[in-house]
């Protein structure tokens, strides 16, 4: 039996320069859940996404992509991870703020239940 879940999402930038930061989520066939944050400021985090998930037997995995543009700096650019980087959310995460950080060094999910990295690539 599954049991439905949300959990509040937020990113940090840690690149040089603002940048418009697009967050999606989508847990196993689900609709896409995103949010764009536009022009937040380095080492600012914005207001958060609700993430809607289930946890249980046979519950599907949960997937995220982010895409970065930085508006200046040496870093500018569109970056993002290659197609989405598979890490769950579990009962643990449940109701909690999650704070993902962005910079060239990549995207790291910080969840209460596990941590994931992905590397992002520089597009233009």
């Amino acid at each position: 039996m599954a049991d439905n879940r949300t959990t509040t999402v937020t990113v940090t930038n840690h690149f040089d320069a603002p940048a418009n930061i697009t967050l999606t989520h989508r847990h196993g066939d689900a609709v896409p859940e995103e949010k764009t944050w536009a022009a937040l400021a380095t080492g600012a985090a914005g207001p958060p996404l609700t993430v809607h998930y289930q946890t249980g037997l046979f519950t599907a995995f949960d997937y995220w992509h982010v895409r970065v543009e930085v508006l200046e700096g040496r870093e500018k650019g569109v970056w993002e991870n290659d197609g989405e980087k598979e890490c769950y959310l579990t009962e643990e995460d449940q109701g909690t703020l999650l704070t993902f950080d962005v910079s060239s060094d990549g995207l790291k999910l910080n969840m209460l239940s596990s941590s994931c990295t992905d590397d992002l690539t520089k597009r233009s």
